[in-house]
């Protein structure tokens, strides 16, 4: 099985370190004063981050590859259990695998939390999910936890890195 949704656990540290620049403090030096910034809806960024984590569920359950992959920056990567995808070209690839193999895959999952950066330009979305490569039959499935970091270009949300971990035990471990 490619476990393509494993790939949705990042480490902490990188989310804050980019979370961290992202939000740089600006000068005081001499010269004339800064032109006031806008103020950016963190709840309405929040909410379109979230969007995008929905759009993203129902291009994955619709097995369409093109529009999962489209969601990434060119240079995003993903990683999980199974190996790293550097690049959007990468993520398409490991998508179109991962639907020709497991055509009756069923998926879920969801945002526990996302923080937007007050510069409105960086969010970190940590979240739960479930995988079953073959929906009711009689594979096993898998659950887990991700974050996911996205960077607003222009309007939109893209995805800048994914990654995921299984939290379900190994079978060596229930004894």
């Amino acid at each position: 099985m490619i476990a393509w949704n494993n790939a949705r656990f990042a480490g902490i540290a990188l989310a804050g370190t980019l979370m961290v620049g992202s939000t740089a403090c600006s000068g005081g030096g001499g010269g004339a004063p800064a032109e006031e910034e806008p103020a950016i809806d963190l709840a309405a960024e929040e909410a379109a981050v979230r969007q995008v984590n929905m759009d993203w569920l129902e291009r994955f359950r619709a097995g369409d590859a093109d529009g999962v992959a489209a969601l990434f920056l060119e240079d995003a990567w993903t990683i999980g259990d199974d190996g790293l995808r550097d690049g959007r070209a990468a993520i398409l690839a490991n998508m179109t695998e991962e639907y020709a193999e497991n055509p009756d895959a069923t998926a879920d999952w969801g945002a526990k939390q996302v923080w937007v950066a007050a510069s409105g330009d960086l969010a970190v979305e940590r979240g739960w999910w479930t995988y079953d490569p073959d929906g009711e039959g009689e594979a096993e499935g898998d659950e887990g936890e991700y974050i996911t970091i996205f960077q607003k270009v222009g309007d939109q949300w893209m995805v800048v890195a994914n990654a995921g971990a299984s939290t379900k035990p190994d079978d060596d471990e229930e004894e």
